[in-house]
């Protein structure tokens, strides 16, 4: 059976450093073989049975630390098992140990081969280790021997842990890639999720509904995305940043010499799109003019160009947004009632950032991550009080604003955490025990009982968010007839 990892020998210095009775122990061991998994050491007076910390001295690289584990001793050498706390370790192992390997034969299987950089014959490892790539790649095709071989110490407790990191670290990739803006976990979020799936399962004419901020765009772009004209053209029209008299040309295209200025034929939005989707944002702001062509247009798919005597019918998905209360505008006249119920044969309704509840937190600290790593800056986490300031903010620009807000706190914030002030959010309206003018018994019960529910109803967690003590809050708690759940509700963290 070939080996996980390619093995070297070598007389690598190491220091070997546990913890036992009298207090910590150091002492210098020698490493006779070594690979990414483990090694064989030498020269250990105390094996000891727990973990261990083994500070690997590289000579062209410095020391690199590893966990190790004690598998077996025999004659003299003691076998262990190498647990890295981060990708830099085993990188930095890689390169010490691939200036070691030759071309004698494959230091997996031991079978002989003559050429590098191709796979070996007999157990089908890649043998192309100058390529930069070789450790990603390696690493990527022995994963699943790696975790079976630490299974034996993962409890049931810790392998769910594990399968939730990875199942978050996959979400917030598929996210990331996707759309931002509907990372959390409330059910107006999942049900948006879910009518975005239905909808890209049809060809029906879609109207998303919500305010400035909300995403909409980005949900006509999951529409697309997850629809059978992926890969074609998704072209997005402002019908409100379009002046009138241009917009009918923007739209359905124009001949030459249609109008002064019109020095060449081209194309327009509908025509370009042809195969794919147009998203028309702001179709509120449509001019009355131009509702009756895109009505004609929805019904038979036919564009004609301004100053054009020709038709060309094209395959085209329409997708309207507006933060418009458009049955408003039905009733007064101002948009017209056909072309309404032309849009309206799907309709998709935002929720404002305000009611989505903790996913304003979740959030947050998303996009805190994301820009502290595509910006360069030094990773800093939010308060208590940031976080209850952001809980209490109204949100107005939805999500938009809270992105801005974020990349203020970053740039803004002088200490290890970022401060109300530091995103120009309120933070003395917040309830804490040492104001000087508590608000009224109403309202504290109120905001006890949101932070009872934000935080599950852990009391520690609580008194720390309303900066109290834990016997405090039991006594508010019993003062304000508040009553609390006999078992704590299951909450699902996708991207925190």
């Amino acid at each position: 059976m070939p080996r996980l990892d390619a093995r070297i020998k070598t007389d690598l210095l190491a220091k070997f450093i546990y913890r036992g009775k009298g207090g910590q122990t150091e002492e210098t061991v020698t490493i006779k073989e070594l690979s990414l998994s483990g090694g064989l050491l030498s020269g250990s007076a105390h094996i000891p049975e727990q973990l261990f910390l083994l500070v690997l001295k590289l000579p062209l690289n410095g020391e690199v630390e590893v966990v190790a584990e004690p598998v077996r001793v025999k004659h003299g050498l003691v076998a262990v098992r190498f647990y890295y706390a981060n990708k830099a370790a085993a990188s930095l192992l890689w390169q010490y140990i691939r200036d070691f390997l030759h071309n004698d034969g494959c230091p997996y299987c031991g079978s002989k081969t003559e050429s590098k950089g191709d796979s070996c014959p007999a157990c089908g490892h890649c043998l192309n280790f100058d390529d930069d790539t070789y450790l990603k790649l390696h690493m990527k095709a022995s994963f699943v021997e790696r975790i079976q071989s630490r299974l034996d110490r993962l409890d049931g407790e810790m392998l769910q842990k594990v399968i939730g990191f990875l199942d978050a670290e996959m979400a917030e990739k598929v996210n990331q890639c996707h759309e931002d803006i509907f990372i959390g976990r409330s059910p107006h979020l999942q049900q948006v999720s879910t009518l975005i799936r239905k909808a890209a399962n049809t060809d029906m004419n879609v109207l998303v509904l919500g305010e400035s901020g909300t995403g909409k765009e980005l949900t006509a772009k999951a529409i697309h995305e997850r629809s059978v004209r992926k890969g074609k053209p998704f072209v997005t029209v402002n019908c409100a940043a379009i002046p009138e008299g241009l917009l009918e040309a923007e739209l359905f295209g124009y001949e030459r010499g249609a109008f002064t200025g019109a020095v060449t034929t081209k194309k327009g939005k509908f025509e370009i799109a042809d195969g794919g989707s147009v998203f028309l944002d702001e179709i509120g702001d449509l001019p009355q003019l131009l509702q009756g062509k895109l009505l004609r247009f929805l019904e038979d798919r036919i564009v004609e160009k301004v100053g054009g005597h020709l038709s060309r019918k094209v395959d085209v998905r329409v997708i309207a947004a507006t933060n418009c209360d458009l049955e408003s505008m039905v009733r007064d006249g101002s948009f017209r009632i056909d072309l309404f119920f032309r849009l309206n044969s799907f309709t998709i309704k935002l929720p404002p950032l305000r009611e989505r509840g903790e996913d304003k937190v979740i959030l947050a600290r998303y996009f805190l991550k994301r820009l502290s790593k595509s910006e360069g800056t030094t990773f800093r986490e939010f308060s208590e009080r940031s976080i209850l300031a952001m809980r209490k903010y109204s949100w107005p620009g939805n999500v938009r604003e809270l992105i801005n807000k974020v990349r203020r706190g970053l740039v803004m914030a002088t200490g290890e955490e970022i401060e109300p002030a530091d995103m120009e959010l309120d933070g003395n309206a917040l309830f804490t025990v040492a104001s000087s003018r508590p608000p009224t018994q109403d309202t504290q019960r109120e905001i006890i009982i949101e932070a009872l529910t934000q935080n599950n109803f852990i009391i520690s967690h609580t008194a720390r968010t309303l900066k109290i003590s834990r016997p405090t809050l039991y006594a508010m708690i019993k003062r304000y007839g508040i009553n609390l759940p006999s078992r704590k509700p299951s909450v699902l963290y996708l991207a925190d």
